[in-house]
């Protein structure tokens, strides 16, 4: 093998790895944060009612705040989560896919060896 071909395909390969982890830390990060308000979500709720029995049951709208959070803004506050995460992995796709496009490589087509 020509020595300038395999200096390419290794630099190649040195730069796909790392963006491959670019793209697997940028997700952690983004899985992490959806993560973590869901779960003082979770968490949260329990501790509200523990710590301030008064407010927690406080009447709203014929509901009190927990049933109010618990059988009414749960579901809403979790699909919220679920666009925010969708979306953003989204545009993270598109972001990598561009900076592929700008280094002249189609994201779109497989390479064959």
């Amino acid at each position: 093998m020509d020595s300038r071909l395999k200096h390419d395909l290794e630099t190649h390969e040195t730069h796909t790895r790392q963006l491959a982890q670019a793209v697997m830390h940028r997700q952690l990060k983004l899985s992490v944060k959806i993560a973590a308000v869901f779960i003082i979500m979770l968490v949260g709720l329990p501790l509200v009612n523990y710590k301030f029995p008064e407010f927690a049951n406080r009447p709203v709208w014929g509901f009190t705040l927990t049933w109010l959070f618990l059988a009414v803004l749960f579901y809403p506050v979790t699909w919220v989560l679920s666009w925010i995460f969708i979306r953003e992995s989204n545009r993270l796709e598109s972001d990598i896919a561009g900076s592929l496009r700008h280094q002249g490589v189609s994201p779109d087509k497989q390479e064959t060896r």
